[in-house]
């Protein structure tokens, strides 16, 4: 299979000799591991063209995990979305994680296209590599943040399109929740967190309540950052103001507060406005 991943950005199938050639493993061997891996529905075969799947790839990434120590043993769904799945996980020592494997595309690629500018001119049949991508932007973004005082998902490992991150316990999604104590201070902390974001380079460039967490102690948490831009980005002004605009608005609308957008923009920067 890593002959497979290797050869992504080229091609989107090997045949068997081509897999030989690459590899310098026998004949007789590719054609015992390439049956086997196609009955366990890890790579597809047809007429004898070889293509990696998408359970191959989480197969491999699992397997660097654990081959690198960083999980013992994957448990329970943590949550299904439109573009990643999330799975807890344990360490030798015990201790909970959370897993991420990204499927980028699983819904429409027409949608993704528009929202990650990384994909420039690949096609719809290159999600392999598109997952891969997000997940190495991610993984740089956390990595970005993780001393700066943001809360996130602090970032443990990346294996091909998969992240191995802190697991946040209780946290719910903002968009599930219909009564908060104190919106305008939940709001506060997240402008804050979006302000501390920005002044280190970053902007999330799809802030919205689907990925801010808020647990049982009032903590936010923003969780996805694969499309990430810096400042340096040609629209990164406007981004940012979009990322304010669009979760005052909800906070406006949901919890019923009166809160002027810009005068948000003004105080996580004056460049925003």
């Amino acid at each position: 299979m890593r002959t497979l991943y290797s050869s992504l950005s080229h091609h989107k199938s090997l045949s068997n000799d081509q897999i030989v050639n690459y590899s310098g493993i026998h004949k007789d061997i590719v054609e015992y591991r390439i049956h086997r891996l196609n009955a366990m529905k890890l790579v597809f075969n047809n007429n004898n063209e070889i293509s990696l799947v998408m359970a191959g790839l989480d197969a491999m990434a699992l397997k660097t995990l654990a081959k690198r120590n960083i999980i013992l043993a994957i448990g329970r769904s943590l949550g299904i979305g439109k573009e990643s799945d999330v799975f807890e996980a344990v360490t030798e020592t015990g201790e909970t994680r959370a897993i991420k494997f990204f499927r980028i595309g699983r819904i429409s690629f027409r949608q993704v296209r528009r929202k990650r500018s990384f994909l420039k001119d690949q096609s719809a049949n290159e999600w392999l590599l598109v997952n891969t991508e997000a997940a190495a932007r991610e993984y740089r973004a956390l990595q970005m943040l993780k001393n700066t005082g943001v809360k996130i998902p602090t970032p443990y490992f990346r294996a091909m399109h998969s992240i191995v991150l802190k697991r946040i316990d209780d946290g719910m999604r903002l968009v599930d929740i219909k009564k908060l104590d104190d919106p305008r201070s939940i709001l506060s902390k997240i402008l804050d967190d979006v302000k501390v974001a920005y002044e280190n380079n970053v902007i999330n460039c799809d802030l919205s309540e689907y990925n801010i967490l808020v647990d049982t102690k009032n903590n936010t948490w923003i969780i996805d950052w694969p499309q990430y831009v810096t400042k340096a980005h040609p629209n990164a002004h406007y981004l940012i103001r979009r990322d304010i605009y669009n979760i005052v608005n909800f906070f406006n609308r949901r919890f019923h507060l009166e809160i002027d957008w810009k005068l948000a923009a003004k105080r996580v920067s004056k460049e925003s406005i």
